[in-house]
């Protein structure tokens, strides 16, 4: 594993936090699977969507830019479902939240490693 940190979230009027969310960074040698009911990622990035759970793969290259002698390197991210259990936010929209946050920590990480 390369990196691993939690980020806390505020609610949009900051009376409670909405929950703390992971981010793991790893290299990997397998590609990654498809679980039952994830969403895959597009817009250039292999991955899926889940409303608790996303992976992204970083594209072709990075694992040996970022130092690692693994064919693959994967960005996961861990968040609360605490929102679709309350009601809060349906499946299809916690899904979308999920696939838009790792889509933009993956481009972020390959733009900042050069791949």
């Amino acid at each position: 594993m390369f990196k691993s940190c939690n980020v806390e979230r505020d609610t949009e009027d900051s009376s409670s936090p909405r929950g703390v969310y992971g981010l793991t960074v790893q290299d990997t040698k397998s590609a990654l699977g498809l679980p039952k009911g994830a969403m895959p990622l597009d817009s250039g990035f292999t991955g899926w969507a889940l409303p608790d759970r996303a992976e992204a793969k970083l594209p072709a290259g990075c694992a040996s830019r970022m130092g690692s002698t693994a064919p693959y390197i994967t960005v996961t991210l861990s968040a609360p479902s605490q929102a679709e259990k309350k009601g809060i936010m349906d499946r299809d929209t916690a899904i979308h939240h999920s696939a838009t946050v790792i889509r933009e920590v993956a481009m972020n990480l390959a733009r900042k490693t050069g791949c």
